[in-house]
């Protein structure tokens, strides 16, 4: 028999993921049978857990698994490559109790590259001529900037803005200057209370780094220089002399030769008489 007294449903915030991306789905139980279904816009179940063993069902064996440690009551699940047709809602069951629900929104983003230090705008667009009350930009799904019309003059955040005039134009771009590293990442544009999404709707913003240009090389000092002048004049003066000794050696050899001759010269006359 399994208590259920203390199990409760939870609902996650939406989920999103970009296509070919990881993504994973919470759920936390204690139950002897525990599965995973996409309940919209499709029925399906995708993985289901009895007496301790789980698996994932075809066709779902190629991108799902089971994120944790099932043993401990961790049953969330991990997409490795989400596929578009992924999207959808979601809900993990204890001894049928749902005990975790949510929606999966799956994107195919906009590429934006910038180069830290420099101002990007994000283009985002929606109509807002009739029943728009706002805009709301999220960075990696969490609040980034709202925009409300009931509150024009609240139209920026630190280094992130809107534009009041571009909202009443349809224009919802977020405009970010001198980004930083740490402003890669992924952006949502929505709409009215999030219920709409703007176009594009999906950005993801990469920032590479300021690489400094090529500085001229350094010019030496005094020191340097006259270290430098230093050696040269050694190596010419240890030359010089080299020669000079050399030449001083050959001729006390040539003197030497000619002294040796005179006297050989001497001894044979002698000998003649």
């Amino acid at each position: 028999m399994v208590c259920l007294s203390g199990m409760h449903s939870h609902t996650f915030p939406d989920k999103s993921a970009i296509v070919d991306g990881p993504v994973s789905l919470p759920c936390t139980c204690s139950g002897e049978e525990v599965e995973w279904t996409i309940f919209s816009p499709i029925k399906a179940t995708i993985a289901g857990c009895h007496h301790g063993v789980c698996e994932i069902k075809p066709p779902f064996k190629k991108s799902f698994s089971f994120l944790g440690n099932t043993s401990s009551g961790n049953f969330s699940i991990s997409i490795n490559s989400t596929r578009y047709n992924d999207h959808g809602m979601y809900r993990c069951t204890c001894n049928g109790v749902q005990v975790s629900a949510g929606k999966l929104h799956v994107y195919d983003p906009r590429i934006v590259t910038v180069v830290e230090g420099n101002n990007i705008t994000l283009s985002c667009y929606g109509d807002t001529r009739l029943d728009a009350e706002d805009v709301q930009w999220k960075k990696d799904g969490k609040d980034l900037l709202g925009y409300a019309s009931a509150k024009p003059s609240e139209t920026s955040a630190g280094r992130f803005s809107v534009s009041k005039q571009g909202f009443q134009d349809g224009d919802l771009s977020l405009h970010i200057s001198s980004v930083s590293l740490s402003d890669a990442g992924f952006y949502l544009c929505l709409i009215h209370r999030e219920s709409r999404e703007g176009d594009p709707r999906a950005v993801v913003l990469m920032v590479e780094k300021d690489q400094p240009e090529h500085q001229p090389p350094t010019t030496p000092n005094c020191c340097t220089r006259y270290v430098g002048k230093a050696v040269a004049l050694g190596l010419v003066l240890a030359v010089i002399g080299a020669i000079v000794y050399m030449r001083i050696k050959d001729r006390k050899k040539h003197a030497e030769g000619r002294s040796q001759s005179v006297v050989l010269h001497s001894y044979t006359r002698i000998s003649l008489y």
